[in-house]
């Protein structure tokens, strides 16, 4: 298949933008000291229940996903795995030829990625391949996986949905991309029959599952500064969805919620950061580029309190799971906090590497997955 004028552009801008980003890094005032963890207060106890591993590394971009009650793993060299939620057995395990440039997608019994030749592949129950599909893009942002069905959105904007049993092209969409790109996943979320997708110019798009067609777009930022990449605001991360609200951050500039129905925008704020928020209908938890774990009401947007004991630890996004928030750091440890006023209450450690990946609940069930593709579970006792 031969690459587009438009898919050129695409790769020219992500390695543009790489370009600027290792450019500012080295004319940058150096990073405060990561702040050393204290004692924690004995107040949430938390005993290791399994642990796996992969065998592969995982890049920041990497999203391990939590499905039919399995966890799939997808790492660097094409390794790809799904451990038992419940007691880590290792369920199966396959590897994709190529490597891989994107996460995982799965919905339990489909499960997808996209190899470094933008190939998309089709994993079967038992994580056989099924087929290949070679995209005319490049793709950072792990496919979606739901009823049978692949969602991949390429590094141009654009949108395909393939079925997972045989790759027929079920329909594509163009979304309109800016000049340049940042090299960071976006995300996809499903709520019902409707993909709420995180674009490149900070909006949310709403489209129709079965269809493609396009039922609404709310903007949560707008673009700002004399430069393209001043300017840039993509949305960073999968929106998050509960009870009616879809929220989600835009690179560096805001954090937004809108009306999972008709789009409208209830709230933004200033935010500085790269990682998704989590929520659950009431509280909204994102952490911020310098660390600071900021939450917010859902509904208004109001502070309602911060955490400022892990400042420039490298943090993960963070996971909002009944009266916790659960967030990874770059050694690996994971910080647990009250979702009521943000006090510290429990911690657990994993290998010792970065945990840049989301964090996921099975039930009372936290599971982290390090960069060297150590997946742990633990539970309070």
């Amino acid at each position: 298949m031969k690459v587009s004028h438009r898919s050129r552009h695409a790769a020219a801008a992500l390695a543009l933008i790489a370009g600027f980003a290792l450019a500012g890094c080295s004319s940058a005032p150096k990073r405060p000291d990561p702040t050393p963890l204290g004692a924690v207060p004995p107040i949430l106890q938390v005993a290791p229940v399994w642990h796996a591993e992969l065998g592969s590394a995982l890049p920041p971009t990497f999203s391990p996903v939590l499905a039919a009650g399995g966890v799939v793993v997808a790492g660097v060299d094409g390794s790809v795995a799904r451990f038992d939620a419940t007691n880590g057995r290792e369920l199966w395990r396959s590897g994709v030829p190529g490597g891989i440039s994107a996460g995982v997608g799965s919905d339990g019994r489909f499960s997808a990625v996209v190899n470094a030749r933008n190939q998309l592949a089709s994993l079967g129950p038992q994580g056989q391949l099924l087929w290949l599909y070679q995209l005319p893009t490049s793709v950072i942002t792990p496919p979606l996986v739901a009823r049978g069905v692949i969602v991949v959105q390429g590094a141009d904007q654009k949108l395909w949905a393939f079925d997972a049993a045989d790759g027929k092209v079920l329909w594509n969409l163009e979304l309109r991309a800016p000049a340049l790109l940042l090299q960071h996943a976006g995300g996809l979320t499903l709520d019902g029959d409707t993909l709420l997708v995180g674009d490149a110019l900070g909006r949310i798009d709403a489209v129709a599952l079965a269809s493609g067609v396009l039922r609404w777009q709310t903007t949560l930022a707008h673009p700002r500064g004399s430069t393209e990449v001043e300017r840039m605001v993509p949305v960073t991360g999968a929106p998050t969805l509960a009870d009616g609200t879809v929220c989600a951050r835009t690179f560096d500039a805001t954090i937004a919620c809108v009306d999972a129905d008709g789009g409208a925008l209830r709230w933004s704020a200033n935010a500085h950061g790269a990682s998704a928020p989590t929520q659950d209908g009431r509280t909204l938890v994102a952490t911020q580029g310098d660390g600071v774990v900021q939450a917010y009401a859902t509904a208004d947007g109001k502070p309602l309190w911060h955490n400022d004991q892990l400042k420039y630890r490298g943090l993960s996004a963070p996971l909002l799971v009944g009266a916790t928030v659960a967030v990874g750091d770059y050694q690996g440890y994971v910080s647990l906090l009250s979702a009521h006023d943000g006090s510290l209450v429990g911690r657990f450690d994993t290998d010792g590497s970065a945990i840049r990946s989301p964090l996921l609940a099975d039930g009372n069930t936290m599971i982290a997955v390090t960069a060297r593709g150590g997946v742990y579970a633990y539970r309070p006792r």
